[in-house]
Formats: C-alpha cells, sequence, structure tokens
C-alpha cells in the first residue's frame, strides 16, 4: 500500500500551524496521541489530563501543535534547577509525539523550536531530552536538530 503524498512532502512555510500551551479541553485528543508513543501500555485517562492541565505547574509545560482544530503533536518540557551547579537552568524534554498521519510534514520540528525557545526564556544552558533505544527514526530526526549523545540516561523502575 502506498502512503498519501503528504507524509513525503513537508508543510509550506505558508500552512497555518498553532503552537500554544495545551488546556483542559485538549485532554481527550491529547490522550489518543499519547497513546501512539506506547500502543500497548494503557491509554492515559483524559479526565486526569484535563485536571493536571486546568492547574499548569510552573516548572513544567506541555505544548501541543494543532491545525483547524485538531491536535497533530505534543511535547512536554520540564525546567529543573541544579543545586550542585549554582541553580543553573536547564530543560527536559519528553513525552515527545506526532501523529502517525503527520509525521515528515515539520510538526515535530516546529514544536521543538517552540520547545528550545522556552527553554531559552527560563534561561536554561541545556536541553536533555530520553528516547526508547527501540526509537531509531525519532533518533535521527534528534539528530538533525542538533541533539547529540550525552552521557548515559539510566532508569530504575519503581512500582
Amino acid at each position: 500500500m502506498t502512503q498519501p503524498a503528504s507524509r513525503h512532502v513537508p508543510d509550506s512555510p505558508f500552512t497555518h500551524l498553532a503552537l500554544r500551551a495545551a488546556c483542559s479541553g485538549d485532554a481527550q485528543a491529547l490522550s489518543a496521541l499519547l497513546q501512539q508513543l506506547a500502543p500497548d501500555e494503557a491509554r492515559p485517562e483524559p479526565k486526569l489530563l484535563a485536571l493536571r492541565l486546568n492547574e499548569p505547574a510552573v516548572n513544567c509545560v506541555v505544548l501541543v501543535a494543532e491545525r483547524d482544530g485538531k491536535l497533530l503533536g505534543t511535547c512536554t518540557l520540564h525546567l529543573i534547577e541544579h543545586l550542585a551547579h549554582n541553580f543553573a537552568r536547564s530543560a527536559i524534554l519528553e513525552d515527545v509525539v506526532v501523529d502517525a498521519d503527520a509525521r515528515g510534514l515539520g510538526i515535530g520540528r516546529a514544536l521543538i523550536d517552540k520547545a528550545v525557545e522556552r527553554a531559552r526564556a527560563w534561561g536554561c544552558y541545556k536541553l536533555a531530552l530520553s528516547s526508547n533505544q527501540s526509537r531509531e527514526d525519532a533518533h535521527r530526526f534528534y539528530a538533525t536538530l542538533g541533539f547529540k549523545p550525552h552521557g548515559v540516561s539510566l532508569a530504575m523502575t519503581l512500582e
């Protein structure tokens, strides 16, 4: 089966894409979008998302990209102040996802550009992200934006 032409042609610079902070009204669409990150896991609960988005934390912003009222992508930016470095600030980018039908159109790049802009406004000296080792296409995409391997990321599952 051939892919739609839109999967191969980036958006025109004249195409309108709204980039903004998510709000509680985005919860249902955001839940469906986040499901694409981990299809084998339970879908994020829209009611809980709505509650959290209704009272956003000052050190976190959930960004969304939308066109014609449809959410096409999202990412979450977390601010960290490092005690060991005189409270120097950095940001961590998480939950980056673009709807499967809209990938390759420049939406991910636009979201990350907005996240970089926000991190700079926060006075951050670096922006980091983590990505599942299996997401090789995503890693290549991040590399085109200037992300490079940095240190080692380790995690411990807490239950």
